[in-house]
């Protein structure tokens, strides 16, 4: 499934509306209506953060719909969407040491 599905799935799971999701996220409902099941359209990564914030689950889980408990406490998960906002600013060489840094050690603690 891919990130319309998985959206789809976490509304319901929640009880919400897309029309709740657009008040909380600030993203319009026309806008969420082309992340529908059978669109192409995928969101920006500004709109993605924003959704996966409001629902508080990872993008990962959004983009893939798996999930290996890497569900993050509020803050923390907070500040590791504030984090990748930041690297927007970074260069492509810059982003590329940052995911470098983040597979290594990623592979060392799983």
């Amino acid at each position: 499934m891919g990130f319309a599905e998985n959206l789809r799935d976490e509304l319901e799971y929640q009880g919400l509306q897309v029309k709740e999701l657009a008040e909380k996220t600030g993203i319009s409902i026309n806008t969420l209506n082309k992340y529908r099941p059978g669109s192409k359209v995928v969101p920006t990564i500004d709109n993605a953060l924003k959704i996966a914030q409001t629902l508080k689950v990872s993008l990962d889980y959004l983009a893939t719909g798996k999930s290996e408990d890497l569900k993050l406490e509020n803050a923390d998960f907070i500040q590791a969407l504030n984090l990748a906002k930041d690297m927007r600013r970074f260069s492509a060489r810059d982003k590329e040491t940052v995911k470098a840094v983040i597979t290594s050690l990623s592979e060392k603690y799983i």
